[in-house]
């Protein structure tokens, strides 16, 4: 931690939070969604309008232990075909939600939903093989996905860019008609994994290769998380750091935008690192250091500012598991017991979210930060998952 200059503004800083002065970040519950019997997966929220992007996935069981076979129960609107759905029941069902209206759309049978810039189109990857019940989703499940994108004024849906033999997913809005999206493979065994990132111009229909495959130990790059860095795409890259006897044990890792490297985070286990970095107004890059070989070693806030380390900000706190706000401005915090905080970075201030104390799968940010998404179980249905939608103020 970079030890302040000015002793008493600091006394006084650290004061005002002890004494119960420091403003602490204020929540508004937007709405919730939940449908018995199914999970849900890959939360996004439109950027202008009250609506949030997810998967609907058939869990099998429920709490009465019956398994539910109709998805249309709860829609407003469907664009699923019902003489398939029969043979689609296990699949991955794209779905729009708006939750202030609390209208739901079923759109397609796919994954990874995003709005583009206006709201105005919804990309995803589409589930080309019918799933069965049995199946585990491994490479050979998503081999032959597209990517598609619906278009909300038209009503219709469009594949942009399709497969070479392998699969694609995650597409992301670079901007209104150019899209991103990765190329899955086999990986360590039968496990899927992106190894390669292009984008198309929905215009002109044009595919440009952003990052190629690449081996490295005889073992592929990795591609990771897509973000925005002003109007620039910037991306995550796992590159193995060893050969760990087939297999890498540790990688490095890396945030690249086109040939520069914007960030070494260095060699580490292999984990996600979606919400553990942001990009704050002055373009430092905050980076939530907190994946270590041992739980009790202490956990940092870190602070980058042209590849260079400028604060290190021990965290007092104890959570099993958290998420930077893409901005950095707050981060949430989830305690071994399922308690969930939010955190006021400028401050350090908390807030405790009220809501059913049940385990968080997964977390979403609108790229504002000022809406939350939490996938938690729900509070009294078996195998059923519930979004719980909260504005910051």
């Amino acid at each position: 931690m970079i030890k302040c200059k000015c002793v008493p503004l600091c006394f006084l800083f650290f004061s005002l939070i002890n004494t119960g002065y420091a403003q602490s970040p204020a929540l508004k519950k937007l709405g919730s969604w939940h449908q018995k019997g199914y999970y849900l997966l890959n939360p996004t929220f439109a950027a202008n309008s009250e609506e949030v992007a997810f998967v609907q996935r058939l869990s099998g069981r429920d709490s009465a232990g019956e398994r539910p076979d109709d998805i249309y129960k709860n829609a407003n609107k469907s664009y699923l075909s019902k003489q398939s759905l029969a043979q689609r029941k296990n699949d991955p069902v794209v779905s729009i939600f708006d939750y202030q209206k609390e209208k739901l759309s079923l759109i397609d049978f796919g994954w990874a939903p995003a709005f583009s810039q206006n709201d105005g189109r919804l990309a995803y990857a589409h589930q080309l093989k019918p799933l069965q019940e049995q199946d585990r989703l491994y490479a050979d499940a998503y081999r032959g996905n597209s990517i598609k994108v619906y278009n909300k004024s038209t009503q219709k849906t469009e594949e942009v860019a399709r497969p070479q033999g392998l699969y694609l997913l995650d597409p992301l809005f670079i901007d209104s008609l150019t899209l991103a999206y990765k190329t899955g493979e086999k990986v360590n065994g039968p496990f899927g994994s992106a190894i390669s990132l292009s984008q198309v111009n929905l215009r002109t229909k044009k595919t440009v290769l952003m990052q190629q495959a690449a081996i490295k130990y005889r073992l592929y790059n990795l591609i990771g998380e897509i973000f925005m860095k002003g109007k620039q795409p910037a991306y995550v890259v796992y590159s193995p750091a060893d050969t760990g006897q087939g297999m890498a044990n540790e990688y490095v890792h890396l945030l690249v935008s086109g040939s520069d490297t914007l960030q070494n985070f260095g060699i580490r286990r292999f984990t996600n690192l979606s919400y553990k970095f942001a990009i704050n107004e002055r373009n430092e890059i905050l980076f939530l250091d907190d994946q270590h070989y041992l739980p009790e070693d202490t956990n940092y806030l870190a602070v980058y500012a042209k590849g260079a380390l400028i604060q290190n900000q021990p965290l007092s706190f104890k959570y099993q598991t958290a998420y930077l706000s893409p901005g950095g401005k707050n981060m949430v915090y989830i305690t071994a017991t399922n308690e969930a905080y939010l955190v006021n970075l400028k401050n350090f201030a908390q807030t405790k979210i009220e809501r059913p104390q049940k385990e968080v799968h997964t977390i979403a940010w609108s790229n504002d930060g000022k809406r939350l998404g939490l996938v938690q179980d729900h509070e009294k249905l078996g195998g059923t998952d519930e979004l719980l939608l909260y504005e910051i103020r």
